[in-house]
């Protein structure tokens, strides 16, 4: 009996890679199916992580532009009339997002205590590195500034 047992333990022994243990032969494709499968996932996430902080700096950037474009209008009122200056203040500040100068638009006008204010609207189009399906494509972000003119 006990030779039956040794004959039939060598017949159905797995053969061995000299340096690795014979577990691990069985696996050896098994992380570069796993690294295939995973891999577009981890890119999808990597690309949709760059196109947020991308339109997050994009926002900040319109933001800024239109506190100072409705800053440079709210000095005098010569300047909120001057609507080249308005807008060379807004892109002065944030200058090209991303290749592409925003839209910069100003507007004066009397709020209901009859004070004057001055208006500033900066447009910027998104265009983000992957268009996926839910999103879209391109995103018109626009920031909306009203201050009042002191003199």
């Amino acid at each position: 009996m006990l030779r039956l047992r040794r004959s039939f333990q060598r017949s159905h022994a797995t053969p061995t890679t000299p340096g690795l243990p014979p577990r691990r032969r069985k696996s050896r494709g098994q992380s570069l199916v796993e690294f295939a499968v995973v891999l577009p996932v981890l890119t999808l996430i990597f690309a949709a992580a760059v196109d947020f902080g991308r339109a997050f700096t994009a926002y900040i950037a319109i933001s800024s532009a239109a506190r100072e474009g409705a800053a440079f209008g709210m000095l005098t009122t010569a300047n909120s009339n001057n609507g080249a200056g308005i807008s060379s203040a807004a892109t002065g500040e944030s200058g090209a997002i991303w290749g592409t100068t925003p839209t910069v638009i100003s507007s004066v006008g009397t709020d209901s205590t009859g004070n004057r204010y001055v208006q500033v609207t900066v447009s910027y189009v998104f265009d983000p590195i992957m268009a996926v399906a839910p999103i879209g494509g391109n995103r018109t972000m626009t920031r909306t500034v009203r201050m009042r003119v002191i003199n």
